[in-house]
């Protein structure tokens, strides 16, 4: 279906649903959705198939059987702890991609939001925040975990914009186990578009008091001239009537007086990465370059690096190559870290 000022175009996969309503009203309808949203006109399996390149029998069974699609993956954290993931494959991935290529990036989200947002960094989370004298920093306890198969399609699949078996079937497809899975491409922006309207109302509360909010995914964030103790428990009683917890044990009050950092960088007079993180990262990308990716995974007993014995070079190459991009997007003047970057990359290709 193409659509433009003046008319509408009916294609081939649109032929069922001309078959049920006529041209006319076919047109009015599809003129009609796209006057109010930006996504697809999806009435049928079949323009849903569509957008997939499909078969409507092929979609239809992936969206039935999506829980068996999902590989599980245990990572580990830098503090000895770990991450569950489920991922994908191949087949149910280029699923979620479509869907959040041609459906959820076009979904408005909340300007409180700053993750998974196109063209929005990491220091655009911390920066509103700057100069402020109180911080308060909470964090939401298995945040993807906790949104559910209900919340997804009443949000981002709902009635409004599609058939009830149209969203449900786009809704199967996005979870695992009526929650939304860590490791789909679709989780991220879902998550935002769930957390659109929790967002709107908490900013819109804050910026009356002079508070400033923002959210990078399941950290929360709010700063102001005033004690934040207050803002404390009005966030606490909305999560939980949206069904989340929050993880006590990450809840910190800062004030100025200390080093306050936002989504790890600092901010009470500017936005800076922490001495202390450069200082780790120069002293393990020294021992690299001279020592060599292997010898400084043995001699630095960096077990997280070690598989049956053997070290793996290619993860910490990454790991470290990570870091120094990090480093150079807040600090892209850095000139240590820049002849770092590229005396690291020189190693690792003679390496390989």
């Amino acid at each position: 279906m193409k659509l433009n000022k003046i008319s509408v175009s009916f294609e081939h996969q649109d032929l069922h649903f001309l078959k049920k309503y006529g041209f006319f009203k076919a047109a009015s309808m599809a003129k009609k959705h796209y006057k109010k949203y930006d996504v697809p006109f999806i009435t049928d399996i079949y323009q849903l198939s569509h957008l997939f390149h499909d078969f409507n029998k092929n979609v239809f069974k992936l969206s039935k059987n999506a829980n068996k699609h999902y590989k599980k993956k245990i990572l580990r954290k830098s503090n000895g702890g770990i991450r569950i993931l489920h991922a994908p494959d191949e087949t149910l991935k280029f699923y979620q991609r479509r869907i959040l290529e041609k459906i959820l990036y076009k979904i408005p989200i909340s300007k409180y939001a700053t993750a998974y947002v196109p063209g929005k960094k990491l220091q655009d989370n911390a920066s509103p925040h700057i100069k402020h004298k109180y911080l308060l920093k909470m964090d939401i306890t298995d945040f993807f975990g906790s949104i559910t198969y209900m919340q997804v399609i009443s949000t981002a699949f709902n009635s409004n914009m599609y058939p009830v078996q149209i969203g449900a079937i786009l809704t199967s497809l996005c979870c695992k186990d009526d929650v939304l899975p860590q490791g789909a491409p679709t989780s991220p922006m879902l998550s935002n578009i769930v957390m659109k309207n929790f967002d709107d109302i908490l900013g819109h509360w804050c910026e009356k008091r002079n508070i400033t909010y923002t959210r990078y995914c399941d950290d929360l964030t709010f700063s102001a001239n005033i004690p934040l103790y207050h803002v404390y428990n009005k966030v606490s009683e909305m999560l939980e009537k949206r069904g989340f917890e929050v993880n006590e044990a990450k809840t910190k009050f800062i004030s100025n007086t200390s080093c306050q950092k936002v989504t790890g960088l600092t901010v009470n007079e500017k936005v800076a990465i922490p001495k202390e993180y450069k200082r780790q990262l120069r002293q393990e990308v020294y021992y690299a370059l001279k020592f060599g990716l292997k010898d400084s995974i043995i001699k630095g007993k960096k077990k997280e690096y070690i598989e049956f014995g053997v070290p793996d070079i290619h993860r910490y190459y990454d790991h470290l190559n990570g870091k120094l991009t990090y480093v150079l997007q807040i600090e892209p003047q850095n000139e240590w870290f820049e002849n770092a970057h590229k005396k690291l990359k020189n190693l690792y290709t003679l390496c390989t």
